[in-house]
């Protein structure tokens, strides 16, 4: 499904993927860097495409492209599977800056709970992906363990309606580097 508008946030921008973004998402997701940790990939480019087509037309299923202020492509993010006031999120890739992937998360938090009027998210981390993991653990609920994409993985739900002290601090920290490039951009 196509979200119209952009979300904008301080450090990046979120817009629904289109399929000038098709060989983007393809090379991104089978970089060696990644593909070990963002599920099943596309067989080629053209498989790539098919997908995003199937995913504009898909109910309860968005697909967003990162931008960072430059407007450069960084990263994808999805909110799909949307039931019974809860959706998974997942399909992150993400090759940006430590303040960009972090506001990614609260963004798409936001989304879910302000737009489209959710009160919780789930998603998986493959075990593999140890660095995700340690981060997911502080703020996540553990549910328990599963099987995705013939990987072994943890799935996690988050409430939406309460905003964890780990995510409050990280908006507070974001909010003031934020404040801190204005401040060095006007001197």
């Amino acid at each position: 499904m196509v979200y119209p508008e952009v979300i904008h946030g301080m450090f990046v921008d979120l817009r629904s993927i289109t399929l000038d973004d098709a060989e983007f998402s393809y090379n991104i997701r089978a970089d060696k860097r990644n593909r070990d940790t963002v599920g099943q990939l596309a067989t080629s480019l053209e498989a790539q495409k098919d997908f995003i087509r199937w995913q504009m037309q898909e109910p309860n299923d968005y697909y967003f492209v990162v931008l960072n202020k430059k407007g450069e492509r960084i990263g994808l993010y999805g909110v799909y599977d949307i039931h019974d006031g809860m959706a998974e999120v997942g399909r992150e890739v993400n090759v940006g800056e430590p303040t960009e992937r972090m506001e990614v998360g609260l963004l798409v938090a936001d989304f879910c709970r302000d737009v489209l009027k959710l009160n919780r998210t789930c998603f998986v981390v493959y075990e593999n992906n140890v660095h995700h993991l340690s981060d997911v653990k502080k703020n996540s609920t553990f549910v328990r363990k599963v099987i995705r994409s013939g990987h072994n993985a943890l799935y996690f739900e988050d409430d939406l309606n309460e905003v964890s002290p780990s995510s409050r601090k990280i908006r507070q920290m974001l909010e003031k580097l934020y404040k801190k490039s204005l401040t060095l951009t006007k001197g």
